[in-house]
């Protein structure tokens, strides 16, 4: 069974991990060659990709596509913030897109499209230059605009000192680059209602509670409503993960007659109601609104339902607030918060289970709780349990790649006569995905990250070897993940990957 996917960039996360959770499911995921896609410097190779996708479509039984427009139309998802194209120019490549209905129109295609953030930071690395010097006051100005068209009382002074706090020529160069993105993203709900697509997804990445990317949320929430399109277009905080999301969806709701169904489990209660960073809202309704995104039935087992649940989804977090990984310039140090009481929580949860659990660890943003982790190291058996494990960026990235991957042991386990391939060693996927999550999430982002003097990978693979082979040993792993390196050559995020049988690694070390 083969599926076409065009993710974000070239990314591990964006690039392999949704090949990765294909495999799971017993798929094959099509996707564009690496070099062609965007990256944080470079934009994709946008004719080639298209040429790739034409060829694609034309020579082998494609059952869906899944695409992230923000490379299609901008070239990825770093351009489409940075690039000075045209309204004209982008329209253009939506009309190619358009085209593929004549070529496959009983191809079920399912698109993410990014509403731009708005990153509250002077962090320019994946903005225009400006937002160096202003990136903190165009969050204020933003939020204060957002809240001036809800709020009537609210006073027009505020706004008025905000704005004038960033050059006249920086805001009107960023809300044309912005108005042009809402532009397309306004298209791309028409296309949706013409029949060009199945279902469409709005990202949200990077917000807060208010501002221009919120209220443009809303604008578009509104026009889906009018249209009569809100059962198949969508619009949640995510980025990075839709692509996974996306996949489990049409796995859940296309593939078996019944969707998969679960309980959800919270450590502490009160993990629920805590507000999640870069998102704007709190933890629950980020898993409320991933788990719709993922197509899973959700199982109140207080109310009398009569659903079955599938597997149990665990979510992992602490009372007081989401802890940080990072800390930037001006915001609060949270990168050690208290979470003994959660782990303890979480391990009984896990310990008590009778079915599958797909563990979500939001206790921090920017990496996975390291005290959960060195228990869970200890305890091969709690891990052995698990059909999916995330604890990467935002809540939102945590929760749908691994309820993505749970969605596809489902698949798996139920969907093999709706023709998954039977001779894909899905187990293995699932194991690969783990541990290459545990690697990333805790290894590399809680362990050795604050270590790092430089980018060097030679330095990186000797810091990150002794914590893999825990991992290794601890999953019961054949394969070792030496293969260690920085794609965009800065420490945000590395790639893991299998290097070989550990046989064959113990016998040359």
């Amino acid at each position: 069974m083969k599926v076409l996917m065009v993710p974000l960039d070239d990314r591990p996360v964006t690039y392999l991990l949704p090949q990765l959770i294909a495999r799971i499911a017993g798929c094959e995921a099509m996707m564009p060659p690496r070099n062609l896609m965007g990256s944080l410097k470079q934009s994709a190779s946008l004719d080639a990709i298209f040429n790739w996708i034409d060829t694609a479509l034309s020579t082998n039984k494609i059952e869906a596509v899944f695409i992230c427009a923000d490379t299609l139309i901008h070239g990825g998802l770093i351009n489409s913030r940075r690039s000075s194209e045209t309204y004209k120019e982008l329209q253009a490549r939506l009309n190619q897109i358009a085209s593929w209905k004549k070529k496959a129109p009983q191809t079920p295609v399912f698109v993410q499209s990014s509403i731009m953030r708005i990153s509250d930071n002077h962090d320019n690395v994946e903005e225009k230059e400006y937002w160096a010097r202003y990136g903190r006051e165009i969050f204020s100005w933003s939020t204060n605009l957002h809240r001036l068209a809800n709020d009537r009382t609210m006073t027009q002074g505020v706004v008025k000192e905000s704005e004038m706090r960033i050059p006249d020529a920086i805001r009107q160069d960023y809300l044309a680059t912005r108005f042009r993105n809402f532009q397309i993203n306004q298209n791309l709900i028409d296309m949706l209602k013409s029949g060009h697509f199945s279902r469409l997804i709005f990202s949200l990445d990077d917000s807060g509670e208010f501002g221009l990317n919120v209220l443009e949320q809303e604008k578009l929430n509104s026009r889906l409503k009018y249209s009569n399109l809100t059962e198949r277009a969508f619009s949640y905080a995510g980025a990075d993960e839709v692509l996974c999301s996306m996949f489990a969806h049409w796995l859940a709701q296309t593939k078996i007659s019944a969707p998969p169904a679960a309980q959800v489990f919270y450590a502490l209660p009160a993990t629920e109601f805590c507000l999640s960073r870069y998102e704007g809202q709190s933890v629950g309704n980020s898993v409320r609104a991933q788990m719709k995104a993922c197509g899973i039935k959700t199982v109140d087992a207080d109310s009398g339902s009569n659903l079955s649940a599938s597997f149990n989804v665990v979510i992992h977090g602490g009372e007081n607030g989401q802890g940080d990984h990072m800390l930037l310039p001006g915001h609060q140090d949270l990168r050690a918060i208290d979470t003994r009481e959660a782990v303890t929580a979480t391990l009984a949860i896990l310990e008590q289970s009778t079915m599958p659990c797909v563990l979500c660890d939001v206790a921090y943003a920017n990496g996975a709780d390291p005290l959960l982790i060195e228990k869970l190291l200890e305890r091969p058996k709690l891990l052995a349990k698990l059909c999916g494990y995330a604890g990467w960026n935002t809540t939102g990235n945590t929760l749908g790649s691994a309820l993505a991957m749970a969605v596809a042991c489902w698949f798996k386990e139920f969907g093999q006569a709706q023709g998954s391939d039977s001779r894909s060693d899905t187990t293995q996927a699932l194991k690969e995905a783990i541990c290459i999550r545990l690697g990333d999430d805790w290894a590399y982002q809680t362990q050795v990250r604050k270590n790092l003097s430089a980018i060097s990978v030679p330095h990186l693979q000797e810091q990150m070897r002794p914590y893999l082979r825990r991992i290794e040993e601890a999953m019961g792993s054949q394969f070792s993940y030496d293969n260690v390196s920085f794609p965009w050559q800065r420490a945000f995020e590395v790639e893991i990957s299998k290097s070989g049988s550990r046989e064959t690694q113990l016998s040359v070390n």
